[in-house]
Parts: C-alpha cells; sequence; structure tokens
C-alpha cells in the first residue's frame, strides 16, 4: 500500500499558447465589451434618475397645491368658527328673547288685552353698576279696553321685572309700549 505523501496529485493544463495578435484583440474585445457594459449601467442609471426627478417634481408641485389648499381650508375653518362662535354667543340671547315674548303673552293674557305685534331688536351689551348685562329693545302693540291697556302697562313690570318702559303711546283701543328688557349675560 503506498502512503499518502507518495500520491502525486498534481493537475496538469494545456497550455495555450497565443499569438501577441490575438492577445490584442481578445485585450480590444473585452475593453469593448466593458466600455458596452458600463455605458448600458449609465444609461439605465440616467434613465431611473431622469424618472426620479420627474416624480420629485410632480410630488413638489403637489405639495405646493396641497399647502395652498390647506391654507385656504384652514382659513376657512377659522371664519367658520368665529360665525359658530357668534352664532352660539346670540343662541342663549334668541332663548332669552322667547322667553321675554312668552311673558308678555302672559302679561296680555293677564290684562285682558290682545297682543297685536311683538318684535325685539338684537340684545347689546351694556354694563351697569360693573356688571354687564344683555339689553333688549322691545317694541309691543296691544288692543283692547282702555282700563285693560292701563292694567297691562302695570302688569308688564310683575311679569318682567327686568323690564322698563321707555315709552308708551296709547289710543281708545291700541297701546303701543317700547320696552328696555335686561338679562344678565353671564
Amino acid at each position: 500500500m503506498k502512503s499518502l505523501k507518495s500520491v502525486n496529485l498534481k493537475l496538469s493544463l494545456p497550455t495555450i499558447s497565443l499569438s501577441p495578435i490575438t492577445r490584442w484583440i481578445m485585450t480590444v474585445v473585452i475593453l469593448g465589451f466593458g466600455v458596452v457594459l458600463v455605458v448600458f449601467l449609465y444609461t439605465q442609471q440616467q434613465t431611473k434618475n431622469s424618472k426620479l426627478t420627474d416624480e420629485v417634481d410632480t410630488a413638489a408641485t403637489t405639495l405646493v397645491q396641497n399647502s395652498l389648499s390647506k391654507r385656504d381650508l384652514e382659513n376657512r375653518l377659522v371664519t367658520a368658527n368665529l360665525a359658530l362662535a357668534e352664532l352660539t354667543a346670540n343662541f342663549p340671547s334668541s332663548s332669552q328673547s322667547m322667553d321675554v315674548e312668552e311673558m308678555l303673552f302672559k302679561a296680555a293674557a293677564d290684562a285682558g288685552v290682545e297682543l297685536m305685534t311683538v318684535s325685539c331688536a338684537a340684545p347689546k351689551a351694556e354694563t351697569v353698576g360693573g356688571i354687564t348685562y344683555m339689553s333688549f329693545g322691545v317694541t309691543v302693540s296691544v288692543t283692547g279696553e282702555t282700563g285693560s291697556l292701563l292694567r297691562f302697562a302695570g302688569v308688564v313690570g310683575y311679569w318682567l321685572p327686568s323690564a322698563s318702559i321707555e315709552s308708551a303711546s296709547m289710543s281708545d283701543v291700541d297701546m303701543n309700549l317700547v320696552l328696555k328688557v335686561y338679562a344678565w349675560a353671564g
């Protein structure tokens, strides 16, 4: 048996001898192939770069448009919130105005007169003694007998204790009153 050290494992390849012109042609072909490959890869990268640049430009344009739209929508939201706040601030006074009208109808029923018209102006803030109140201008027109009309002028203070009669005009069968009614602004 032979030892492993004695086994010769050398591989011999045939040697190819090429002429210098063949080596030169092969070098030029390999370099040419390399140049073509580099140009091809460079062209692909430029195409990708161009597409990405177009996408970035489109995204930037969209961003600017959306920013302008957002600013416009935010301005509209602020305007709507201000309008809502104003309407919300007037809503309690509208409720108070309906309460005033209800009390006037009760006063008219108590006095035995018929309420013809009631109109309440928009409330205005008014400060009395350092306290802010809402002041309603109310115009009332009633019809009835003279005694009932005078009774109505007297009972208005009972039904609306925060009201003052600013002016009154009366004929045989009708009376017009201009009242100022105060409500706490809270």
